[in-house]
């Protein structure tokens, strides 16, 4: 009697374990194993963005100002579309790369002749809007890469390769 009491005690708490495995499976999976894919979804894409963004202002640092501009032009168009149908299948875009190309003056210095020297610098700055990757439901609240779309502004300058390239209006 005592061996079949310990073996009905034994079997009940075994039970009990099983009957909550589902719920806690539940909130493990969504409230924990979805949002980290989002923010993994989120930190690679922020990446690829970064990697498009240092293209084209090393592509801009080479070419004359109305080259880099050009709407069709290779910096603008050329990289943007090439990255895209590369690296850029990684990232869940709502539309096209938006980019802006701008020049300043950099730092005043002679040369060896003491000539008065005028360093440029080219600025490139693309504007990606993403989406989550597996958005999760929220009925209330909209949380960029989570439920909602993300907006990477990346921005970065680099010296013309040639100052005479730059834009002469600043």
């Amino acid at each position: 009697m005592n061996r079949k009491r310990r073996t009905l005690l034994r079997d009940t708490c075994g039970a009990s374990g099983m009957a909550e495995f589902g719920p806690a499976l539940g909130v493990l999976l969504i409230a924990i194993f979805f949002p980290l894919v989002d923010l993994l979804s989120v930190c690679i894409s922020y990446g690829l963005c970064m990697v498009l963004n240092t293209n084209q202002v090393n592509e801009a640092a080479l070419l004359p100002y109305l080259d880099a501009r050009n709407s069709s032009g290779s910096v603008l168009k050329g990289i943007p579309d090439t990255w895209a149908n590369g690296m850029g299948h990684f990232v869940k875009m709502q539309g096209p790369p938006t980019t802006v190309v701008t020049y300043r003056s950099g730092q005043n210095s002679t040369d060896s002749l003491n000539n008065a020297v005028v360093d440029k610098v080219v600025r490139v700055t693309t504007t990606v809007i993403c989406t989550p990757f597996l958005p999760i439901p929220l009925p209330v609240v909209s949380v960029p890469g989570l439920n909602g779309p993300m907006t990477f502004t990346i921005s970065a300058e680099r010296a013309m390769e040639n100052p005479d390239y730059a834009d002469p209006t600043p």
